[in-house]
């Protein structure tokens, strides 16, 4: 599965650099927020469940099936280890892809 589904951001941004710089920024600045709300015990699933939309939207792929992985995981603590290690992957992916669109 691709962490960066490039013909789908393209798509959805009609691959228009300057959109998708800036949609990744807007996804990047919103990741702590993510990531503190999935250390909360009452949160974390709504912070997932968010977390996994924006995901599909920009082409994150293998982070959105990690999100909906923890959704339903019995195992709470496990699949967000997955789940974060999914999300430093596709942060990864995203400065790969604005170093090449730059």
């Amino acid at each position: 599965m691709l962490v960066l589904d490039r013909a789908h951001f393209d798509h959805m941004t009609g691959a228009d650099r300057a959109l998708q710089v800036e949609v990744l920024g807007l996804f990047r600045a919103q990741v702590d927020g993510w990531t503190a709300a999935m250390a909360d015990a009452t949160a974390w699933r709504e912070a997932v469940h968010t977390l996994k939309g924006s995901a599909r939207g920009i082409g994150l792929n293998t982070l959105a099936a990690a999100c909906e992985a923890a959704e339903t995981s019995e195992d709470s603590e496990a699949a967000l280890g997955e789940l974060r290690l999914a999300l430093a992957q596709a942060l990864a992916a995203l400065e790969q892809f604005a170093a090449e669109a730059a």
